[in-house]
């Protein structure tokens, strides 16, 4: 495979775009950390290749579907080759994936699959989640939340706030919820969550116009100005979730870090309201979403630390 095969594939996958899974992955590792001071390298390793793929797969099938929708665009392989690649990929996931439900339990493999269902649903099927206004709520959910958690399932046993039991005789799945567990783990993921979420919306409010047509998005029903609104009040509620979360014992102090990135995110809302086209101010969406998570993930790992 020569250079210029490699460098289409990693447009075909939109390989920069990849820090919207390992930056949640790696606050999970040091949330991990700053609780129980241990982390599984074999099961971690495992994991990051395992969602790489995943992610890889879904970024393809929607680069392939939507090359298929608009016939002005040059699609990056032939329809064949499109489907071979998003089949291999899907497939080392899915045996990755497989081998850590074997490792660690009921739990790691429901939340897997879910995150399977919701990537390939994002993108595919009569009803694509992308299209429609969930799409904000299911990609930060997926993103922050389920992957912290199966981040932390993975290497803290004793992490049971949705605990899943499989009877193998009997064919039963009890399950057992620590509903204020479920909520403080919630609470911590919110950063990573929210700041996920921005990135599709700011991805939909640039594309409103082109995508009114065929996208019932989020954007579509609040209109622009409501829209914006939303992205900047995601970014608060961020802050104050942190602040909460400091306060209630469930990160360490030094996680007020992340407030010194305010006056940059503060800027970056301004100048996305001003304008918000792809090429010039959705990368904005990417720097906030970077600046506060590399805050957050040094705050909690000096918790961990000190």
């Amino acid at each position: 495979m020569n250079a210029k095969s490699i460098k289409r594939f990693f447009h075909f996958v939109e390989i920069e775009t990849k820090l919207a899974t390992i930056l949640p992955s790696i606050a999970g590792l040091a949330y991990v950390f700053y609780t129980i001071g241990t982390i599984n390298v074999r099961s971690m390793v495992i994991y990051f290749i395992a969602a790489l793929f995943l992610d890889m797969a879904v970024t393809a099938i929607n680069n392939h579907l939507d090359k298929r929708e608009d016939q002005t665009q040059t699609p990056h392989y032939s329809n064949l080759v499109s489907l071979g690649i998003i089949g291999t990929m899907l497939l080392v996931f899915a045996v990755l994936g497989l081998y850590l439900a074997y490792l660690h339990g009921a739990t790691v493999f429901l939340a897997g699959a879910f995150c399977l269902l919701m990537g390939v649903t994002y993108t595919f099927g009569p009803a694509p989640i992308s299209k429609t206004p969930f799409a904000e709520l299911v990609s930060g959910f997926t993103v922050g939340t389920v992957i912290m958690f199966i981040v932390v399932s993975i290497n803290n046993p004793t992490f049971e706030p949705l605990g899943l039991v499989f009877n193998q005789p009997a064919w039963r799945l009890a399950m057992d919820i620590d509903l204020l567990a479920l909520f403080s783990f919630g609470l911590i993921t919110v950063p990573a969550a929210f700041c996920a979420a921005n990135i599709m919306l700011a991805n939909n409010i640039c594309d409103a116009e082109r995508d009114r047509p065929f996208r019932y998005t989020l954007v579509h029903h609040l209109g622009r100005k409501k829209s914006l609104y939303l992205f900047a009040g995601l970014y608060y509620m961020t802050y104050l979730s942190i602040v909460i979360a400091i306060l209630f014992g469930l990160l360490p102090v030094w996680c007020l870090l992340t407030l010194l990135t305010l006056p940059l995110v503060q800027k970056n809302i301004h100048r996305f309201f001003q304008t918000q086209t792809k090429d010039t101010t959705f990368l904005l969406a990417i720097k906030n979403f970077m600046s506060i998570m590399l805050a957050y993930i040094a705050g909690i790992t000096l918790g961990g630390i000190l």
